[in-house]
């Protein structure tokens, strides 16, 4: 189970938001006030769910892109905040958040494995030169970088009902390659 911390630059809220999370059975280590002592934190922790209201020193969505891998972020957005792009490791929550929605996503985030601790699984290195090749073809003609380029393949095999490397296979096929 991954440690769960509560950052924000009010006290009063932090303390409820921590009264919430206690109430649904999770236990929350620590509250802190800015980003930069969230980043503190995680030079000395390896992962954590990071609940999020406003800081003093930074956005959420910084705060999330600062982090090391292992750590995951949900923001309790107002509806003032500008709508976050997409990040892997950041849960936008529009205020006022559904308690028992609230309770699920942390409880899920604190219970999941990060990616960082999970055992990779290993490739053969013909079918990592394969996807190599089918990233390759869909940053070229879509303009994207690798990690898109990687999410974009997964989607296509997802929609399909393929598997990673047989939709490789297609694109390759697709762009005569």
């Amino acid at each position: 189970m991954r440690d769960v911390i509560i950052a924000s630059k009010n006290p009063r809220a932090a303390e409820r938001m921590r009264a919430i999370l206690q109430s649904g059975q999770i236990f929350v280590n620590t509250l802190l006030p800015s980003g930069a002592e969230v980043l503190s934190y995680a030079s000395i922790r390896p992962e954590a769910v990071v609940v999020c209201g406003h800081l003093a020193d930074m956005p959420a969505t910084e705060l999330a892109r600062l982090l090391p891998g292992g750590f995951d972020v949900v923001w309790l957005m107002s509806s003032g905040d500008p709508q976050p792009g997409y990040s892997s490791n950041l849960v936008p929550m529009q205020k006022p958040v559904d308690r028992a929605e609230l309770l699920g996503t942390v409880r899920r985030l604190a219970a999941a494995e990060s990616e960082q601790s999970r055992p990779r699984a290993v490739r053969a290195p013909e079918d990592e030169a394969l996807l190599r090749a089918a990233k390759e073809v869909l940053m070229r003609t879509l303009g994207i970088s690798e990690r898109e380029a990687h999410r974009e393949l997964q989607r296509r095999a997802m929609r399909a009902g393929r598997k990673l490397l047989d939709e490789a296979r297609q694109v390759l096929k697709t762009a005569g390659e």
